[in-house]
């Protein structure tokens, strides 16, 4: 169980980002700093750096998840995994409606760096972003 979490949030976290893959040895420490903070708990990070953010893939004990930093440490956004369940019944409600009996291949919990929650569920080749009270926001197109 423990090695199939771990290809599943490795999985995650390349999919998340077009990082790439950097060492934690050079992580500048306000980020390294920031994100001890917040998930004190989390032992194995996956760390990627694109141009101007730092990317970090880890399994929190209960889902994979992925969280970016600018240099300073201040983390930009947060896309935790969650189970289908836990979708706000509204979205739940509109998925089930205008993709009926589509698989739910990723459903996710993304905040913002003011807070803001947004939830994202992707059903065939498309994104579909909802507010944190499951209203329809928009879809998009998911390119591999």
């Amino acid at each position: 169980m423990k090695k199939t979490s771990l290809v599943l949030l490795l999985a995650f976290f390349l999919t998340q980002t077009e990082a790439q893959k950097c060492k934690a040895k050079d992580v500048p420490p306000p980020v390294m700093d920031a994100f001890k903070k917040e998930y004190p708990a989390v032992k194995k990070v996956y760390w990627g750096k694109d141009s101007i953010h730092y990317h970090a893939g880890f399994f929190d004990g209960k889902a994979p998840g992925s969280v970016t930093f600018d240099i300073m440490g201040k983390r930009l956004i947060t896309e935790m995994q969650m189970p289908v369940e836990d979708l706000p019944q509204p979205v739940r409600d509109y998925v089930e409606k205008n993709y009926s009996g589509e698989i739910f291949k990723e459903v996710a919990r993304i905040t913002d760096a003011d807070g803001v929650i947004t939830y994202e569920v992707e059903v065939k080749d498309m994104d579909l972003i909802f507010d944190a009270k499951g209203n329809f926001i928009q879809a998009l197109k998911c390119y591999d």
